[in-house]
């Protein structure tokens, strides 16, 4: 018992602190610390039980995947100049860490445990959905929320603990990087079932200045209502009283700041209209470029960075060395999940990935419709954002366990973990 409770409770923490980058000690994110701290535990139980378990479900495309990152990581170190190959070896300690993590959890007696991380996920979801709130408030008042928190008082940040574009705050809850958000608002907008909750992260994005974060909601919205019938139920008498309060409210608040809301309005309609923002605004130009040039960088390409990349991290390598673009800036990644995939781990990475992604997608959906809302606005928001970050990945891969365990995650019961 006492072994489960460590098991939940390392996670939900995990899920808590994972999507919070901002929060670091010694320059080290808590996802890091976290997956090292779960890889230990697992390694500790291996000892003792003179190795480790795999299970007879043990996901061979996932095999695969990890198989197209060590080769990624081996071209790296091998033919990368130094300034491409800076963090190659903390990056690969934390590949390890996640791959024992992965191992040990995908055991039928533990696997249910990974629920704790969706969970603490959600948990953080809400708390960012409220930092992001007051960013916008602190930011009204000329304040920068992070600055202050993170920046002055508790030196966890440099330069910057906000992003801002066109002197305009990007709402990036407890990160740096508003991209950071978009995720993790659209998962908690999917994920809860409190219709109040639902409408705050709906809000949030709108006013977040983030277009990959509105259009996802969007995408999650419209999904949602196609295939399942969540917006059929009946309302209720409690329903009808707190929206008739919050539509008072939001018309007097219409009433005495109109031209606000107006220029708040316009600022969303210029965000989504991205047929013409890719001809005017610099940012979207480069992230359209980033998909139309893939076809000359191939051209470009010698035969093993086209099957195999350049390395993890080092997608940028392409724009900056074979098409000038970035020429002098320091190691980068390309802004776009599919193909910062493609040059970090190349074409034989990019089909292996995405073979196992989609694979996982479809037995997923097989147990319950919602999870097509989810995988369908991620894979969205990728294509206009690189918004598989380390955390995403590991929520990625709970899902995925636990799919493979018939476990619904949106039907989970706490009786499942069974702790008496």
């Amino acid at each position: 018992m006492a072994k489960k409770k460590v098991y939940s409770t390392a996670l939900f923490l995990f899920g808590i602190l994972a999507p919070m980058p901002i929060i670091s000690f010694f320059s080290i994110t808590m996802y890091v610390w976290w997956i090292m701290l779960l890889g230990i535990i697992a390694l500790v139980e291996w000892a003792s039980q003179g190795g480790p378990k795999f299970s007879k479900h043990f996901d061979r495309a996932f095999i695969a995947v990890v198989a197209t990152w060590l080769i990624s990581y081996s071209i790296c170190a091998t033919r990368m100049p130094a300034k491409w190959t800076s963090g190659i070896g903390t990056g690969f300690v934390q590949t390890c860490f996640l791959v024992i993590v992965y191992i040990f959890f995908s055991q039928k007696e533990k696997v249910q445990y990974l629920a704790s991380y969706i969970r603490g996920v959600y948990i953080s979801s809400i708390i960012q959905m409220i930092w992001g709130y007051a960013q916008i408030l602190f930011d009204a008042a000329g304040r920068d929320l992070n600055s202050i928190i993170f920046k002055d008082i508790f030196h966890m940040m440099g330069d910057y603990a906000t992003q801002y574009q066109f002197g305009r705050l990007k709402v990036s809850g407890l990160c740096w990087n508003a991209g950071n958000l978009a995720p993790l608002i659209t998962f908690g907008y999917i994920f809860t079932k409190n219709s109040y909750l639902k409408v705050a992260f709906f809000l949030l994005g709108f006013l977040s200045g983030s277009r990959t974060l509105m259009l996802g909601l969007l995408v999650a919205t419209f999904i949602e209502i196609i295939i399942t019938d969540k917006f059929k139920t009946s309302v209720s008498k409690k329903s009808v009283f707190f929206g008739g309060i919050a539509f008072i409210i939001g018309a007097i608040a219409l009433a005495t700041n109109l031209d606000a809301i107006s220029y708040k309005a316009m600022e969303i309609a210029n965000l989504l209209d991205i047929k013409d923002r890719v001809k005017t605004e610099g940012s979207a130009n480069t992230h359209f470029y980033y998909l139309t040039s893939v076809p000359a960088i191939t051209m470009k390409n010698d035969l093993i960075s086209n099957l195999f990349g350049y390395g993890p991290g080092c997608s940028g390598y392409a724009q900056s060395e074979l098409m000038n673009f970035y020429a002098t800036s320091d190691k980068w990644s390309i802004e776009c999940d599919y193909v910062n995939q493609l040059w970090s781990y190349g074409y034989l990475g990019f089909i292996v990935y995405y073979y196992w992604y989609f694979k996982n997608i479809v037995k997923t959906i097989r147990i319950d419709k919602r999870y097509a809302v989810l995988f369908v606005s991620f894979l969205f928001e990728g294509l206009l954002y690189n918004i598989t970050f380390n955390w995403v990945l590991f929520l990625i891969i709970a899902f995925f366990l636990l799919g493979r365990y018939k476990i619904n995650i949106f039907k989970f019961d706490s009786s499942v973990l069974n702790w008496k």
